[in-house]
């Protein structure tokens, strides 16, 4: 009985820590998007500000 509840507990932590590393990739891709798209768009308006 103990073997049982021990694996479902093991289980459930498995499936939190997955749950938190997803929404963790998420995060971090979103982030990493708007950063180049910030700096590309800041590329173009000091490239059309000199030229």
């Amino acid at each position: 009985m103990n073997k049982v509840l021990s694996f479902f507990k093991e289980i459930v932590l498995d499936m939190t820590s997955m749950t938190k590393g997803f929404f963790y990739g998420f995060f971090i891709v979103g982030l990493f998007v708007v950063i180049c798209s910030l700096i590309i768009t800041g590329l173009i308006f000091m490239k059309n500000l000199f030229l």
